[in-house]
């Protein structure tokens, strides 16, 4: 009897056309389509467990998701490549594709993440880039925002930085690094990157909008610690919207993943 596998995937996809990660009875999700472009080329309807649930307009550079196929015609990570990007739509790419044991689990095996997120801040709105970042046309002080990116690293309770309808367990996260520049394509893209063990629902839009008022001054650096220290949501600044959002690497313990350098594109 032919044996199933665990295949991880290695995805980058472009999420404007999306209700996000998550299968949803009405809309169309990454997951589904993925399950669907399985059951074409196999026959099996399989689970595809992704590193996360991703918002609807949020996209991805590298993102990962694994399921279990018998998958006969299936057995090297090339062949899957090439044939799940025959049928998935341009919108969505498989950019590797590896076994892994079969107790590994997209989500649950990762010990970190990490996200991108762009904003344009010029004073009129970029038609080339209205659903790949946020348009904020005030300027911003980025030494201001760094500031306050420096009081939130580190261990926190992050209670006023989740959404209202968060699921976490606990508001605790590590939040190893938040990174600041000037986006090296284009100067007036300014790039927040951060890292942590997990986050909660919205946390990185919600950091991103609170840091942005602190650049544009209408939030101060004491605001920020009041809000962390609170832990009220309302203290807190704006939620970023969806689409200025990336995924840009899910972080497994070290040894699991062998990625080819040339296909981890940051």
């Amino acid at each position: 009897v032919p044996s199933a596998q665990n295949w991880l995937l290695l995805l980058t996809y472009e999420g404007t056309c999306y209700h996000g990660w998550q299968v949803q009875p009405t809309s169309p999700t990454i997951e589904d389509t993925l399950e669907q472009a399985v059951k074409h080329l196999t026959g099996e309807t399989v689970k595809v467990h992704g590193a996360g649930r991703t918002d609807s307009g949020v996209h991805a550079l590298n993102y990962t998701a694994n399921f279990t196929a018998i998958a006969e015609n299936f057995k090297t990570p090339e062949k899957w490549c090439i044939a799940l990007n025959a049928v998935l739509p341009s919108d969505i790419v498989v950019k590797y594709a590896q076994t892994v044991a079969a107790d590994f689990h997209a989500r649950q095996s990762a010990i970190g993440k990490r996200y991108r997120y762009l904003i344009t801040n010029l004073p009129y709105q970029s038609p080339f880039s209205r659903n790949q970042s946020w348009w904020v046309s005030q300027a911003v002080d980025i030494e201001l925002m760094r500031e306050a990116a420096e009081l939130l690293t580190g261990k926190h309770d992050f209670s006023a930085f989740r959404s209202a309808s968060c699921s976490s367990p606990t508001p605790h996260k590590d939040l190893r690094e938040i990174l600041i520049t000037k986006a090296s394509f284009c100067y007036s893209t300014l790039q927040i990157e951060m890292e942590a063990n997990s986050f909660l629902q919205h946390m990185v839009r919600i950091i991103t909008g609170t840091l942005v008022e602190v650049g544009q001054g209408r939030k101060s650096i004491d605001d920020v610690a009041k809000a962390l220290e609170s832990g009220q949501r309302m203290l807190a600044g704006t939620t970023a919207p969806a689409h200025g959002l990336y995924s840009l690497s899910v972080i497994y313990p070290h040894g699991v993943i062998k990625w080819p350098l040339e296909v981890i594109d940051n």
